[in-house]
């Protein structure tokens, strides 16, 4: 019986040492996991205080961690400026987030605006993957057809005649630096346009209605979603964050800013909008949406210098 009962206590000395080997074990791969966090493949979201959509809906390869900390400054300038300019979930929308101090501030995110050239980010980022995947080069040509026409600027719109077979890098380029209509509709008809709505869709990870797929519509929080993946693809995309950089004429968010912004406006039928990535002190990405509000690219303007200066006033 003694014998019996010291078998037993090996045997138990030895199952607690094994679950005490499996617990470091357990302990040390967490904590590997937590340390080396770009090998985490989404979002983690690590504060109870953020907007659910957000919760449910951040998409990203790589790992980025919103955690969750509103910025308040931030906040507080955009109720102060909607209360200056009569701005509200009718006509407004914003989104804000930096990527150095995680700090962020999203408004009216689910809002549908029509999304205006603000969807040739999008577009552009389709190509660019297509090209680094071998399925097209930037010499690749794509046929210039009469319905592709759409009045406004840039040289595919006015200086090539329909019939005509352009590059691609001629397309992406005007389609970015001066917004040219017909050069995105060229690439646009080329995919077909339901397919394409369902193509660029894949940059967010938010339930979009019905609407996102039929109309050129957008939100602040599926654009949000499209400017964090760029941010966090950019060696993907040099061209077109350098075009980005070019366009607006140094208007819109860029316009009281010495700082490089890489950014894409939108203006059609009274919607106005800018978005994009500013490069200061600290890297951030902003958004901003307009409805029906006179003198638009001077408000946008004004929210970017205002932002820009709050954040960085609150950093030094």
């Amino acid at each position: 019986m003694k014998t019996i009962k010291k078998v037993k206590n090996r045997n138990n000395k030895k199952n607690i040492v094994c679950v005490v080997l499996i617990i470091i074990l357990l302990a040390v791969l967490i904590l590997t996991l937590y340390f080396n966090k770009r090998d985490i493949t989404k979002y983690i979201l690590v504060n109870a205080n953020i907007s659910s959509s957000i919760m449910q809906n951040v998409i990203v390869d790589e790992a980025i961690y919103l955690e969750k900390v509103e910025d308040e400054e931030v906040k507080n300038l955009i109720e102060n400026i909607r209360s200056e300019y009569g701005l509200n979930t009718s006509n407004f929308g914003f989104f804000y987030y930096n990527v150095n101090t995680r700090k962020y501030y999203l408004y009216n995110e689910d809002k549908y605006f029509t999304a205006a050239s603000t969807v040739k980010v999008p577009v552009a980022m389709y190509y660019y993957e297509k090209i680094n995947n071998g399925e097209f080069t930037l010499d690749s040509t794509l046929k210039y057809t009469s319905n592709n026409f759409e009045a406004g600027g840039g040289d595919v719109t006015n200086k090539y005649k329909a019939g005509s077979n352009i590059k691609l890098s001629v397309l992406l380029e005007e389609l970015i630096v001066d917004s040219d209509n017909t050069a995105n509709n060229i690439l646009i008809g080329n995919i077909g346009f339901k397919a394409y709505r369902k193509e660029i869709k894949k940059y967010s990870d938010r339930d979009l209605s019905s609407t996102f797929y039929s109309s050129n519509v957008t939100t602040p929080g599926y654009s949000f979603d499209v400017i964090m993946y760029l941010y966090k693809h950019s060696d993907e995309f040099p061209k077109l964050l350098e075009d980005m950089k070019k366009s607006s004429f140094g208007k819109y968010l860029k316009e009281y800013l010495d700082y490089d912004v890489a950014h894409k406006y939108g203006s059609y039928n009274g919607y106005v909008h800018d978005y994009g990535i500013i490069y200061g002190k600290d890297t951030y990405i902003v958004g901003v949406f307009t409805k029906g509000k006179n003198n638009a690219d001077k408000l946008i303007a004004n929210i970017g210098k205002r932002l820009i200066d709050t954040v960085e006033k609150n950093e030094e």
